[in-house]
């Protein structure tokens, strides 16, 4: 009969070979696609008085939040600093009384404590308080620090049992040693160097310390210096490495010695340049003359793939024609370098593409930080640690404390990128994620990542979404899956997300954090509409 089927007979045999290749089809996907678990919340009323939350890690020995509070003692301020465990629980609430006139600018942490520092006095000053909160028990000490020096602070960070405090004197880098048992202050020889930037200053695993110093000159021979100290103050190592004539070093983060080998990555550009052209790499040694080695943008495999299909392949291909010609590509961006890890077969560097806005946030001009260089957008210079310092708990906010209002639509970020070295200092892998313009206050980091296996994950929050993108190395396959941020109650329904506050970082191992502030509404509560900040522990597969 004119278009009648005919009868289609499948075996038993048959069945059971569509569902073998289903079920394979199915773990190969298992393996390919993240899986991610939001095991615990953490949920804590928000008022429109309260100041944010900073969120602090302490990796396996949980979470710190801390922030002002509206309540005073005396003529101290209260600051809360909440401790979680790493089920989000809460274990303790420590309530610190602070002199109304000190700013926040930082904090570090170690085994059992967590230290914030403070400055003193009014903007012209540069005196120092630092507290160390010991996290098991009810325990404070408080430390006043005085540098005999018109001293503008920039970098911060714990070696040994003393302080490293990078900075300016008189527009020259300077760097001096805070010993905490005695309160003795030296300063470290070598610095006080005319048109020098300190790009970096990070402590290594085993307590000594690097610092990065850069050459700003416009003429004669432009060096990047490294250099490794003891705890106090002695010099390890030395590596001095020339910088070509045309371009300038604009960014470095060090690696610190999880490996054995000392590695310095991070951003390019032609002379002069407020945006990159591409990333470095300088593998320490003293004992050979080296060169920094450098790739542009074009000549990584994934770093262009935000950009639309035919523009991508354009700029491959004229980066190609310029390396053919001993040219620099004209194909330029505003990229920060955030953090640069250790792992088995070399060192991954996180970086993030942004966008800066026409409006000037006035915190930019911030007063409580400093740098006599005006690289990057605006005239002020996104690589100044004033503004982020890259690294887990050296975070310094471009906008003061206790001030919940920040300007709108300052920083659109673009895209999440993680590049492999190895250890000769060589491009192994790039890999990225498209972050669909995500709005920022700052130039602060909006997506992180971890590498379990051969599987790279990388993750960032859009309001109330997790965006996870899945990368199987061996392969180069990759997908990005979207899920909920999930709620305390399936009966929770999230009616907005605060812009501009929270984010996603990694924790510890495969696990991350994501924080925000939410407003939800539940009918089944007698507290229908609630405003939270929240925290998800995020463990990805």
């Amino acid at each position: 009969m004119k278009g009648k089927l005919p009868a289609i007979t499948i075996s038993a045999s048959n069945i059971w070979s569509v569902c073998l290749i289903t079920g394979i089809a199915w773990l190969i996907s298992l393996d390919l696609y993240s899986q991610t678990l939001q095991p615990q919340r953490f949920e804590r009323q928000q008022k429109n008085s309260d100041d944010y939350y900073h969120v602090i890690s302490l990796r396996e020995e949980g979470l710190a939040l801390f922030r002002e509070r509206d309540k005073y003692k005396g003529s101290n301020r209260i600051w809360e600093l909440v401790l979680l465990d790493t089920a989000l629980q809460e274990k303790k609430v420590i309530e610190l009384e602070i002199k109304e006139r000190y700013k926040m600018i930082g904090y570090e942490i170690a085994p059992g404590s967590i230290f914030l520092l403070y400055r003193t006095g009014e903007t012209n000053k540069n005196d120092f308080e630092l507290i160390q909160v010991k996290l098991s028990a009810d325990e404070t000490s408080r430390y006043t620090i005085k540098p005999d020096l018109d001293f503008k602070l920039t970098h911060f960070t714990k070696t040994g049992d003393s302080f490293a405090f990078g900075g300016y004197v008189n527009n020259e880098p300077a760097i001096f040693l805070y010993e905490l048992a005695s309160g003795l202050i030296k300063v470290v020889p070598g610095f006080f160097q005319k048109d020098t930037e300190l790009v970096d200053l990070r402590t290594n695993q085993n307590q000594t310390f690097n610092t990065v110093l850069v050459d700003r000159g416009t003429k004669g021979e432009r060096s990047l210096i490294f250099r490794t100290y003891t705890t106090s103050g002695e010099l390890l190592l030395e590596d001095k490495v020339p910088i070509e004539e045309n371009i300038t070093v604009q960014a470095g983060i060090t690696s610190t010695l999880e490996r054995e080998e000392l590695m310095v990555l991070g951003t390019w550009g032609e002379k002069n340049s407020k945006q990159s052209t591409g990333l470095f790499a300088l593998p320490i040694d003293p004992f050979r003359d080296q060169k920094i080695l450098r790739v542009d943008f074009g000549q990584l495999e994934h770093y262009v793939d935000y950009l639309n299909p035919k523009r991508a392949e354009r700029v491959k291909t004229l980066s190609r024609e310029a390396h053919e010609r001993g040219e620099i590509p004209n194909f330029i961006n505003y990229v920060m370098p955030f953090k640069v890890t250790e792992y088995k077969d070399g060192y991954l560097l996180l970086a993030e593409v942004y966008s800066p806005s026409s409006n000037l946030n006035p915190y930019y001009s911030s007063p409580y930080y400093y740098n006599p260089y005006s690289y990057g957008p605006y005239g002020f210079n996104p690589y100044f640690p004033g503004y982020y310092y890259p690294g887990m708990s050296r975070m310094y906010r471009p906008y003061p404390y206790g001030s919940n209002s920040k300007s709108a639509d300052e920083i659109k970020t673009n895209e999440s990128v993680v590049i492999a070295f190895d250890a000769n200092g060589k491009v192994m892998w790039d890999q990225s994620i498209k972050l669909d313009e995500v709005k920022m206050a700052s130039v602060e980091q909006a997506s992180d990542f971890c590498v379990t296996g051969s599987k790279l994950s990388i993750l960032y929050k859009k309001e109330s979404e997790l965006n996870i993108k899945s990368v199987v190395l061996s392969e180069d396959t990759a997908s990005v899956v979207t899920e909920k941020i999930k709620t305390s109650d399936p009966a929770d329904d999230i009616r907005s997300e605060k812009d501009y506050e929270g984010g996603v970082r990694q924790w510890y191992n495969n696990t991350f954090y994501v924080w925000g502030y939410q407003t939800i509404r539940n009918v089944t509560k007698d507290d229908r509409v609630r405003d939270v900040f929240y925290i998800n522990k995020v463990v990805v597969y």
